[in-house]
């Protein structure tokens, strides 16, 4: 493990946060099937739209069921409800159980800043093809002597 795992240096603490362990949630398995339906479609980037005859289907389970999953998901903060066919998952559900994505962004936050050196000021340094380019001679039209 990197240090940036070990001593937190008042940053991002990944293993804080404030999440009680999904396990003790005693999710039904629909809430779950709903949960990772909603992940695996991009919910946890932006709110999406939840088509709740989409789920059920794919879950294979009754809408009653989804929307029973959706309302008590949405009760325990695991997925925020921005309008009414939109749903996000919650971003520390998705860091919860993904402990190694986490530690990638704890060490991420606490990482010095990359910064440009001189090289990376200068101007660019051409391709062989752009170079070649650059190159070509043109002809020197005739100037009439007179």
């Amino acid at each position: 493990m990197s240090a940036a795992t070990h001593s937190h240096r008042g940053g991002f603490d990944p293993d804080d946060l404030g999440m009680p362990p999904v396990y003790t949630l005693n999710l039904s398995a629909s809430q779950r099937d709903v949960l990772e339906w909603l992940a695996s479609r991009g919910g946890v980037f932006d709110p999406i739209v939840a088509d709740v005859e989409e789920i059920a289907a794919d879950c294979g389970t009754a809408t009653s069921t989804v929307y029973e999953a959706l309302a008590r998901l949405e009760n325990l903060h695991l997925v925020d409800h921005p309008d009414p066919a939109r749903y996000r998952v919650n971003p520390r559900y998705f860091f919860a159980s993904n402990p190694e994505i986490r530690r990638l962004v704890a060490e991420a936050l606490q990482a010095p800043q990359i910064t440009p050196d001189a090289r990376a000021e200068g101007p660019r340094k051409l391709g062989n093809v752009a170079a070649r380019r650059r190159r070509t001679i043109q002809a020197v039209p005739d100037q009439d002597q007179g």
